[in-house]
Parts: structure tokens; C-alpha cells; sequence
């Protein structure tokens, strides 16, 4: 009897027949089973609708002391006010007819919800005069890989270069040549432990890559992962722009994330236990971050409530998923092109990869930020441009953000929510 992990959308099984006479199996047929997860039916808000809000799912609870499943929400009176990090406690809420019934709920609606704070999500012509000039380093595994993609597509309009990237990418025409984004993929798990390239190897290949980079905030470097990341890695990355003379770049540490909690073949699995220990950890490691003056978004706090709205991967720790879309024109504006060396870590110069005038011209990508907000951060910067105007909600209190940091979320997300029981 084999596990497998079935995610929200399509999943794809493949089940292969083999001969085990011959020393090496022989693979004899391949079956291959689709499956599709349909995600809670959803309940149009028409009328009278009382706003809902849970911190975590009953059925997995990682903080014993708190309270699971649909509460009634109580906002704050300091909720239009802009949040001044991205590691603000908060909830998911969601509109329903009762909380005491999950299946009312619109889950549509579902946002999530800092505690007495809002995250601002910026308007694309205000994000793409923030990110002029600027370099954005990634190192870190897919889900990183995922944000990267999802601040592409908010500054392009578009994404027309994608792929399960385990290597390193550098796009250096992204916002009409303005701004370079890279990548590095870490830990290159695949690999035998003594052949896997170092995190700080990892970082100064980057880091080099990305070359020539200024010491300020210009150069933001966003580390992070599923569970891998750890205080040691946080003082690497310190201990490293120190002697690189790049220690006042901002650093963005996107913390831990749900992940491995369903006994799969062939990979760990954590139990109930190993998952609040790992709360512990990710708590260390957001004070530790702080610490040392990096800004923080908790994945954690926001995947632990819906753990169970998993994409496809047999880790069920991906939230989020990129879809190709055909249309009859598309624009040539703003296009990306990719730089990338690999597979693994090498000092040689970078392989240009096919042009883009190779893609088909009907198609691109899009990150529509399916599941959860994990996949949504697209940057802690520094800009004293934003005014009270631009970054006033309706309805709400003026904020001035002169010279501080802030951190743009996108917060309203798709999927279905808790168990109550």
C-alpha cells in the first residue's frame, strides 16, 4: 500500500508495472491515474452574513492554548492602520451566514487579517517606480521561487518565463531593464550530502552573480524555505554581507511553512509533536531575524490554519501554482529574459537561455495565487516616496511612511477553510 498526497486541483499518478526477474527492475507499463480535489462548496453571500475568523484548523492544533476552527470575528479599531512588519499576528476571515458552519461560508471572501493592522497592496505603476533601480536576490527552495515569480508577474503585468527552477536564475530586463531579479535554488536536496553545495557557497554565488550591488537598501536580499531554515543560516547571511561590505542591504526572511504533516512513501513525515516543535523553531528564528535588524513575514502563523489546502507535490507545502494562458496577442513591453547557470552550483560563466523570441507568441504565465497568501509577499522596501494619499484605505486614517519600511501584501485568496471538528 503506497501514500500519496492529493491536492487541491489536478494531480497526475503514475503507477509503473514492473518485472523484478532481472537484477535491475524492468519497468513492464506505466498506468496513469488523474485526479481532480474539488475545494468546500462556496456559499454566495446574498443577504444578512456575520464576518468569521480562525487562527487554526481543529484537526491539527499546533498551539494547544488557542482557540480552533470558526470564531466570531472581532475587528479592531486600529485595523486601517498600515502594519509596521510582515510577522503581525493576525487570522483568516471569512464572511458566512453562521460560524458555527463552515459550509456557509463564502470562502472566496477568505482574506487574512493582521491583528489592528493592514498590509497595502500597491498599485502597479507606484510598485514598478519603487523597484527602479533596484536588485532583488532569491535563495531558497520552490516556495521562494514562488514569491519571486508572483513579484515578477505584479511588476510585468505579465509572465512570460517560468519554470521548476532547481539552479540559478538571473532576469535582467524585468520592468523594462530597471530592475534584475535572481535566484538560487537551496538546499539542492537530490544531491548526495557531501557533493550539496553549502548555504554560504549557495550565497556567494548569488551574490556574485548579481554583481556589481550597492550597499543600501537597492540591493534586497529575500531569504527562505519550507523548513530547512534555521538561526545558523540567518548568521551565515549575516556573517557573509559583512565581509562582502553589503551589510546594509535589506534582508526580507521568509520564515517556516506547513509541509510533510501526511505519512507519504519515500519522504519524512512530521507528527503533531514534530510540527509544534517546529513553531518553536520558527519562533526562534523570527526573533533571531529581528535581531539582527532583517524584516520577517511568517509564513507559519498564515499556512497553519489551512494546511489542508495543499497544491499538487507529494511535500504538501506548496500554496500556490502558475497556469499558462493563451490569448491571441501578447505584449512585448515587458518581457523576460533569463540568465541561468546549472544544474548545481558552477564558477563558469552563465548560458543565456532560448530567447524569448522562441516562446510562442499566445503564450505566457500567471500566478493567480491560488490557496494561500504564503506565495503573496512581493517586497519589504524602503521608500520615501509614499505618501499619506497613496497609502491611505478607503474610509480609513491617514498614515504618513516617510523613510519606513513597508511591506506590500496581496491578501484575498481562494480555497476552502477549517475543520470545526
Amino acid at each position: 500500500m503506497a501514500n500519496y498526497p492529493v491536492g487541491l486541483g489536478n494531480s497526475k499518478i503514475s503507477i509503473l508495472v514492473t518485472d523484478d526477474a532481472e537484477l535491475e527492475p524492468v519497468v513492464m507499463t506505466i498506468y496513469t491515474v488523474h485526479m481532480y480535489r474539488e475545494s468546500r462548496p462556496i456559499l454566495p453571500m446574498f443577504g444578512d452574513h456575520v464576518m468569521c475568523s480562525f487562527l487554526q484548523d481543529c484537526g491539527l492544533q499546533v498551539q494547544p492554548g488557542r482557540s480552533c476552527g470558526l470564531q466570531p470575528f472581532i475587528e479592531s479599531q486600529n485595523s486601517f492602520q498600515t502594519c509596521s512588519s510582515g510577522h503581525e499576528p493576525g487570522r483568516w476571515v471569512v464572511p458566512c451566514l453562521s460560524c458555527s458552519d463552515n459550509r456557509t461560508c463564502d470562502w472566496r471572501e477568505v482574506a487574512w487579517q493582521p491583528d489592528g493592522c493592514y498590509h497595502p497592496l500597491v498599485d502597479r505603476p507606484l510598485l514598478q517606480d519603487c523597484m527602479t533601480d533596484r536588485k532583488v536576490l532569491f535563495i531558497g527552495d520552490s516556495t521562494n521561487r514562488g514569491m519571486m515569480y508572483f513579484l515578477m508577474e505584479r511588476v510585468n503585468s505579465s509572465l512570460e518565463d517560468w519554470g521548476k527552477a532547481h539552479d540559478l536564475l538571473v532576469y535582467r530586463n524585468l520592468n523594462l531593464g530597471r530592475t534584475l531579479v535572481s535566484y538560487s535554488y537551496y538546499p539542492q536536496f537530490w544531491l548526495e550530502k557531501k557533493l550539496r553545495p553549502t548555504f554560504r557557497q549557495a550565497l556567494m554565488q548569488l551574490l556574485n552573480r548579481s554583481r556589481p550591488l550597492l550597499n543600501s537598501n537597492r540591493t534586497v536580499l529575500v531569504v527562505g524555505g519550507v523548513q530547512w531554515l534555521n538561526t545558523a543560516h540567518l548568521r551565515t547571511v549575516r556573517e557573509v554581507l559583512h565581509r562582502e561590505s553589503l551589510s546594509e542591504v535589506l534582508v526580507l526572511v521568509k520564515s517556516l511553512g506547513m509541509g510533510f504533516h501526511l505519512p507519504v512513501d519515500g519522504i519524512r513525515s512530521l507528527s503533531l509533536k514534530a510540527i509544534q516543535e517546529l513553531y518553536r523553531e520558527n519562533q526562534n528564528i523570527i526573533t533571531t531575524a529581528k535581531h539582527y535588524g532583517y524584516e520577517v513575514i511568517d509564513t507559519f502563523s498564515i499556512t497553519m490554519g489551512r494546511y489542508k489546502e495543499f497544491l499538487q507535490g507529494r511535500c504538501a507545502c506548496h500554496f500556490h501554482e502558475v497556469e499558462k494562458l493563451w490569448s491571441s496577442t501578447v505584449s512585448t513591453t515587458n518581457r523576460t529574459r533569463t540568465t541561468r547557470t546549472g544544474p548545481g552550483l558552477s564558477s563558469q560563466s552563465a548560458v543565456l537561455d532560448t530567447d524569448q523570441e522562441a516562446w510562442p507568441k499566445a503564450l505566457s504565465y500567471h500566478d493567480p495565487g491560488l490557496g494561500l497568501v504564503h506565495s503573496a509577499p512581493l517586497l519589504l522596501l524602503q521608500n520615501s516616496k509614499w505618501s499619506e494619499a497613496e497609502l491611505t484605505p478607503p474610509g480609513g486614517s491617514s498614515s504618513r511612511h516617510q523613510g519606513r519600511r513597508v511591506l506590500l501584501f496581496t491578501l484575498t485568496r481562494t480555497g476552502p477553510g477549517p475543520d470545526q471538528d
